[in-house]
């Protein structure tokens, strides 16, 4: 029998800015839903942690710079963190 293939995805941690209040998350929420979706990605909440995978094949470096970009651009994200690429049918994030 042969092993599965692999499941590669990463983890995304954001922190947001000082006093941000519960309209400011839900926008912040909205607007990683619109990217992860817009490039072919899902992302899993667990917690106040993303686990970020592709629809139908395996993450790439290049999708953890599109999610490195966005939150980089975003005044309310005081601190971003994407995780390497790892397979998650092999370690638990």
């Amino acid at each position: 029998m042969s092993a599965a293939c692999p499941a590669f995805g990463f983890e995304l941690v954001l922190r947001s800015t000082p006093g941000l209040d519960a309209a400011g998350r839900r926008a912040l929420e909205d607007a990683l839903a619109a990217t992860v979706a817009s490039h072919g990605l899902s992302a899993a909440r667990t917690g106040g942690r993303y686990v970020i995978t592709r629809d139908g094949g395996q993450a790439i470096d290049a999708d953890r710079d599109v999610l490195r970009a966005w939150a980089a651009g975003r005044p309310e994200v005081a601190a971003a963190t994407v995780g390497p690429l790892v397979d998650l049918h092999e370690v638990a994030i």
